[in-house]
């Protein structure tokens, strides 16, 4: 896939780390502006979440666990509530695997004596693990590694055991091969020497979401379109270009904002997550 820099300015380089995100966060980055999300938030307690550190000598593992039922949570997907005020990066974002069907997946099992697994053997040193089980016992992992976050979902042995396990990447659903072995292949920047991240690398759908964070965030903060677009676009091209009420600018900018808010009231569900909600609905 082609990718491309852009022209940062002091307004729109707070938003670089986005490039270097998955849809999965993406879906998070939509998902934390939405109104309605915020104010479930809200309402949960501020200890709804265990958290404690894994008894791993040498590693960097965290155990988190709802204490409580997470229906606010579980209406937007999530298996618990992250906090809204944290990035695509930076939050415990775990999707539940209904409305995530194509992320990696491992199954676990038991390990024989001198036996290694050599998925857990190069992911310790190379990333930092955070374990979540969820109110049924589900167990997720994720991991952060090269400025990239993974989720994982694990099947089979629980990683709690006494019992050391193997793990192994499994595809279970043969319809939608193609998609899990691509989420399996974006794992893999998790490890090596990381990419460059001296400057951001944009493709023309990470371009448009991008856009379209942007453009939320400046019509909560109370920015006319015409101000949008010269932070979007830049002040000499909204000077020649904006025009009357049909120019192809000012066309733009409406479709741009029209598609990020349909991924923040939701759509994002379907478009970055690939939930099936049945027939060929699209969200966006």
């Amino acid at each position: 896939m082609k990718t491309f820099t852009l022209g940062a300015t002091a307004e729109t380089e707070r938003y670089d780390y986005l490039s270097r995100l998955s849809m999965d966060r993406w879906a998070w980055e939509f998902a934390r502006r939405n109104t309605e999300l915020l104010e479930d938030a809200r309402t949960l307690a501020q200890d709804g979440v265990s958290e404690m550190k894994a008894p791993c000598e040498n590693t960097r593992i965290r155990l988190l666990r709802p204490r409580t039922t997470q229906t606010l949570a579980e209406r937007w997907g999530l298996v618990f509530m992250p906090d809204p005020k944290l990035n695509g990066f930076e939050a415990d974002v775990v999707w539940s695997h209904y409305v995530f069907p194509h992320q990696v997946e491992v199954n676990c099992t038991p390990r024989r004596p001198g036996e290694t697994c050599t998925i857990w053997d190069s992911t310790v040193p190379h990333c930092e693990i955070t374990h979540v089980t969820d109110r049924s016992a589900r167990e997720y992992l994720l991991l952060r590694g090269n400025s990239c976050v993974v989720q994982v979902r694990c099947t089979g042995q629980s990683l709690l055991g006494l019992e050391p396990v193997r793990m192994k990447l499994q595809i279970s659903d043969m319809d939608a091969y193609e998609k899990k072995l691509e989420k399996q292949k974006e794992a893999f920047k998790l490890y090596g020497e990381g990419p460059d991240l001296s400057e951001p690398l944009w493709t023309k759908t990470t371009q448009i979401l991008r856009n379209g964070l942007i453009a939320l965030d400046g019509l909560a903060a109370g920015l006319t379109q015409r101000e949008i677009a010269i932070i979007i676009y830049g002040q000499d091209l909204v000077a020649s270009e904006w025009g009357d009420d049909g120019g192809s600018l000012r066309a733009h900018l409406r479709y741009v904002i029209a598609k990020a808010e349909t991924l923040r009231d939701g759509g994002y569900l379907v478009e970055l997550l690939g939930a099936h909600l049945g027939g060929d609905r699209r969200a966006a």
